[in-house]
């Protein structure tokens, strides 16, 4: 299956100039540019904001934001710049959604949570919805929040984020060979769990379509 479609192409260049301008800002930062640091953050802080914002309540959500972004000031030093800035960012991002997901059900269960398998709603920690009243877009994200966390973080950061292969197998930790068939398992999760809350089933452009849509509105 390919992954980049025609209509996907000026995305690309435009991710391109970013992931350039995120390397500049950073560089002069490091020198000592506290307004370059200042406009890294800015141009980045939407995207890690939807990354929480469909798995924890909206007050939790804040919290998780300012722990990833502290998290990254701290660990700057460290960033040898063999990734994307915004790669780096997602993948403390999802370390900290990790962190925040075993504190809440450590009490609830022993054993640690495998991503890979519970959702955020087996998790109990998906924000509140009622699916018999949700419209179309807020189907969307019921059903991603029914689908493993890793599968829904591997969709979000393809269709909103514009992360590809290997900047995907670095924020979730597996080999780059194998984003191909994580990408197709967790479209197959997502169309398996929106059929259980809607009438009939959506292709894949459709569904695609939707997905880039909720994006786009959780902005």
């Amino acid at each position: 299956m390919c992954l980049t479609t025609p209509s996907q192409q000026p995305a690309t260049a435009w991710y391109g100039l970013r992931v350039s301008r995120d390397f500049e800002l950073l560089d002069s930062w490091r020198n000592g540019d506290k307004a370059a640091g200042n406009e890294l953050f800015a141009r980045n802080f939407k995207g890690v904001r939807r990354f929480f914002r469909n798995k924890v309540e909206i007050r939790e959500a804040e919290d998780l934001i300012q722990r990833t972004f502290l998290a990254c000031i701290e660990a700057i030093p460290r960033f040898r710049g063999d990734a994307s800035f915004r790669t780096y960012l997602f993948t403390i991002a999802r370390r900290e959604l990790c962190h925040y997901i075993r504190r809440k059900t450590r009490n609830a269960a022993r054993e640690e949570p495998d991503l890979g398998v519970s959702s955020i709603v087996d998790l109990g920690i998906s924000p509140s919805a009622a699916a018999a009243r949700l419209e179309e877009r807020e189907l969307i994200a019921e059903a991603m929040r029914r689908i493993p966390v890793d599968f829904q973080i591997t969709l979000e950061l393809y269709y909103w984020e514009q992360l590809k292969g290997p900047e995907l197998a670095k924020v979730l930790g597996i080999a780059p060979a194998t984003v191909r068939t994580r990408l197709h398992r967790a479209r197959q999760a997502l169309r398996e769990s929106l059929s259980k809350l809607r009438d009939g089933e959506m292709d894949e452009a459709d569904l695609e379509t939707s997905v880039h849509q909720l994006g786009d509105a959780l902005k």
